[in-house]
């Protein structure tokens, strides 16, 4: 998987991305700033994704952000992750610099409007209310996480842990929060399409150059405690039938594991052929539908079992069926070349596809050079391909025990 690109970085610390593509009429413009639900304080949630809605309420200079855009031909969106914000443009080569001029104003310049916190701040609980409250399973995962996670702020999703938080932001807060991550330093700014290294270098010299420069801010997280205790958590949800969600802490995204662990949760949880789901779907139907997925995060991660038992079947009783398999029954054989194989050549082929579009090839480079190096993308497939049957042995043995499981039963 290589993605080119070329690289410049502006005085005041924002990092430019360049990726040449002849073949597109379109221009893609992807900006990133570090900074997500992890960054906030366990009293204030969701103030990140907050913050994204606030991002498109317009700025000093340009008071309706999606008129110009509109005119100028371009689509856009933006979402907000436990590590990151990310924003994206989409439109005509030709009109590049209209991008350039929106999202360098709204970095400078933001209209710190109090009808528009107001009105953003209900949407975000509105938000809140439908997809956690209202919807079923809405939230499933926010109660794995807090119950797997005791001191990393990943205990809670960006959506937030509760409206309240939300309805106490102030401008003060909003505005502070803006300064504090909404610098050059902290962003990697990413163009893609038919547009010339140099010419993208002037326009985005010329529209955020002047910008000044602030310190980045402090990344220091309290350290998760290992492990050493099952915990589990039975709780009633707005489901229509029970879940089970299980899993252990995996290291971070940039450690070197992290792709065995990747190959592993395929493995056992990856469709129709993996471990997991030929022995309780396909063989002793005590589940319906379970999967196997690992968590990509920058901080300490989850590889994670989601299975939905059959129906009348007893969720402690297809449990305990799954904790026989994972601890005492299960072992590798002498070789499975062949499965790891099969699942490598997968990953070939869905990293393939994933540089098939020019905003998904920019945006990829945007995330990997704000979390760690974009030219780790170059070796994504040499890291997988390198992946050993004794390292996925070894990643197994060290994560999957008893001791360090997380067991969610999420009841109707």
């Amino acid at each position: 998987m290589a993605i080119s690109f070329k690289r410049h970085t502006l005085d005041n610390g924002l990092r430019l991305l360049v990726h040449e593509d002849s073949t597109s009429q379109l221009a893609a413009c992807n900006i990133t700033y570090n900074v997500g639900s992890r960054d906030e304080h366990p009293d204030r949630t969701g103030l990140a994704h907050l913050m994204e809605h606030f991002m498109f309420c317009g700025s000093k200079h340009i008071p309706d952000y999606d008129t110009p855009l509109q005119k100028a031909g371009a689509i856009n969106n933006a979402y907000t992750s436990q590590d990151l914000t990310q924003y994206y443009i989409v439109l005509p080569a030709l009109n590049l610099e209209t991008a350039f001029w929106i999202e360098s104003d709204r970095m400078l310049e933001l209209a710190f409007n109090q009808q528009s916190l107001d009105i953003q701040k209900h949407v975000v609980i509105e938000e809140f209310k439908e997809t956690c409250l209202n919807r079923p399973f809405g939230n499933l995962w926010s109660t794995y996480t807090d119950l797997a996670y005791e001191k990393y702020p990943y205990k809670w999703m960006p959506a937030g842990k509760n409206p309240s938080h939300i309805e106490g932001v102030t401008m003060d807060i909003i505005r502070d929060f803006h300064s504090r991550y909404y610098s050059p330093a902290n962003a990697v700014i990413v163009v893609g399409g038919p547009v010339p290294f140099d010419e993208v270098v002037r326009g985005v010299e010329k529209w955020f150059g002047d910008i000044p420069a602030r310190p980045k801010p402090d990344k220091v997280f309290p350290e998760e405690p290992e492990q050493s205790c099952r915990k589990v958590l039975r709780t009633h949800g707005n489901a229509p039938y029970p879940m089970l969600v299980k899993g252990w802490k995996m290291p971070p995204r940039l450690h070197p594991d992290f792709y065995a662990y990747d190959l592993l949760s395929d493995l056992f949880g990856n469709a129709q052929a993996s471990y997991l789901y030929k022995k309780f779907v396909a063989k002793s139907q005590l589940f319906t539908d379970i999967s196997m997925t690992v968590s990509g995060t920058s901080g300490p991660g989850l590889l994670s079992i989601v299975a939905r038992p059959a129906d009348g079947t007893d969720i402690e009783a297809a449990n305990a069926a799954l904790d026989d398999f994972l601890y005492h029954d299960f072992a590798f054989g002498e070789s499975f070349s062949y499965d790891l194989q099969k699942l490598k050549n997968y990953n070939e082929a869905r990293l393939l596809k994933e540089e098939v579009k020019l905003e998904n090839r920019t945006a990829l480079l945007s995330v990997e050079e704000t979390l760690g190096d974009a030219e780790d993308l170059e070796q994504a497939l040499q890291y997988y391909n390198a992946v050993t049957e004794e390292q996925i042995r070894r990643v197994w043995t060290d994560s999957v025990r008893e001791e360090r499981e997380n067991t969610l039963f999420y009841l109707p």
